[in-house]
């Protein structure tokens, strides 16, 4: 559907064409729209805009059109070209200005020039504009509200001229997550959403809308906004900002894109990653903040989950690799740098939307992350702070021997990954284990309370 962008666009288009021009008589080719031949000798003196409606301004009427779906108006100079499509024709002084719709579901009403037509049905239950509405009325609207952010932005009657498209965009700008309750959004948030959608709209209406399917506005003119989109459409991409990847959710019945990290569903939530070497302790030290009862994840536990319940990355994987063999996957991945990058590109998207399903989910103030992989695959900005388990040559041996891995399966692992020191450099934190598992116990108590 058309939104306030794609209408203004067609506005835009018509008006050089159309004003003082004068509609001779009106050729209805479809019974819904009969009431438009009462249309004779008058001049369009203006066209407007109200949200998603456009009003023709006729001396003795007004004209108002909602697009809704395909709605589109072309000028044509002949008459024998009719279109399959072509519900309605008004015949201009010396041109035709054709209305065409496919799907039929486009309105027109027709009322009297002396009508207070902001004051009555349909404009009367449209809202303000971004471009108009103030902070106090948009967070007065929300207040009370039991739906979530995403639906009552959709609501016209809350806010005009926000679609399905838009609406996502205006989120992201603002890291606002979509299934947030709109009663619980503050005062701030409400600023935000409104400079982001006056942000969104004109930088839309610059680029004649969006053509994401079959829109089109005046003359068939395509909108370019599409190219600039950061979230709508993009679910399996990576954001731009933080470089998760992007989710594609229903709410509403409507498909939904956002950013789990830049639009954390609590934004009070603490995330830290935490990563090493291998053979450095991380799962030793996820272990311990298990005992303190801290909240915990591992990637590398949810890929093996996901290995075995996600048959959509199991075909991915065997497509390629043509093996699912866990043994034979090392091999080929430990061995070729580009089968490395590879299996990562189609893993880690899996392993991250269910890492980041189960953080909304997860109501503790801190949680830590367990990625072995977390700056290999550029996934800090996705943390608050990032971690490393900075490991003494006695304890990776130690550790490695545990494993019942040999040196030269350890130097292999370690060419695939970025050195632990250049971790240790990369880092917000580091966290040291040099000698027992006893002390490595103090050095996390000790994280924990610099990290409250």
């Amino acid at each position: 559907m058309p939104e306030l962008p794609e209408v203004e666009t067609v506005r835009l288009g018509l008006l050089p064409y159309l004003k003082n021009k004068t509609i001779k008589y009106v050729e209805v080719l479809y019974p819904k729209h009969s009431h438009l031949s009462e249309i004779k000798n008058q001049k369009i003196l203006d066209i407007k805009r109200k949200g998603k409606y456009l009003i023709f301004c006729l001396e003795d009427y007004y004209l108002i059109s909602h697009l809704r779906m395909e709605g589109k108006y072309f000028i044509n100079e002949s008459i024998d070209s009719l279109k399959k499509h072509d519900l309605v024709k008004f015949y201009l002084d010396d041109d035709i200005l054709i209305y065409n719709d496919v799907r039929r579901f486009g309105v027109f009403y027709l009322l009297n020039k002396d009508s207070d037509i902001y004051n009555i049905y349909p404009l009367n239950k449209v809202g303000s504009e971004p471009f108009d509405i103030k902070d106090e009325e948009l967070l007065k609207k929300l207040e009370g509200r039991k739906d979530k952010i995403k639906t009552a932005l959709l609501d016209q009657s809350v806010i005009s001229g926000l679609g399905n498209i838009y609406v996502d965009e205006v989120l992201f700008l603002s890291k606002i997550n979509p299934n947030r309750l709109s009663s619980s959004i503050n005062k701030d948030e409400v600023k935000s959403i409104i400079t982001s959608s006056i942000e969104v709209l004109n930088k839309a209406i610059k680029e004649g809308g969006s053509t994401i399917k079959s829109f089109t506005a005046f003359n068939g003119e395509v909108g370019h906004f599409q190219n600039s989109l950061k979230v709508h459409g993009k679910d399996d991409l990576r954001c731009d900002v933080c470089l998760n990847y992007i989710e594609r959710i229903k709410i509403g019945g409507r498909s939904t894109y956002y950013c789990p990290t830049c639009q954390k569903l609590n934004k009070d939530q603490k995330i830290y990653g935490i990563t090493g070497g291998f053979s450095s302790g991380k799962t030793t030290v996820i272990n311990i903040l298990k005992k303190l009862d801290e909240s915990t994840y591992s990637t590398d536990a949810i890929y093996k989950e996901l290995f075995d319940s996600s048959n959509e990355l199991r075909r991915e994987i065997k497509k390629h690799f043509k093996t699912l063999d866990r043994i034979k996957l090392s091999k080929i991945i430990f061995n070729s740098k580009i089968e490395n990058e590879k299996l990562k590109e189609i893993t880690h998207k899996y392993i991250l939307r269910e890492l980041f399903l189960r953080i909304e989910k997860d109501n503790s103030k801190r949680i830590f992350v367990e990625v072995p992989l977390l700056f290999e695959g550029s996934y800090n900005k996705l943390f608050d702070k990032t971690i490393t388990v900075l490991e003494s040559d006695e304890v990776h041996q130690r550790i490695l021997k545990s494993k019942n891995f040999s040196i030269e399966e350890d130097e292999l692992r370690n060419k695939s990954q970025i050195s632990k020191l250049e971790k240790s450099k990369m880092s917000d934190l580091i966290l040291y284990n040099n000698s027992s598992i006893s002390n490595l116990e103090k050095e996390v108590k000790k994280l924990i309370k610099e990290l409250c």
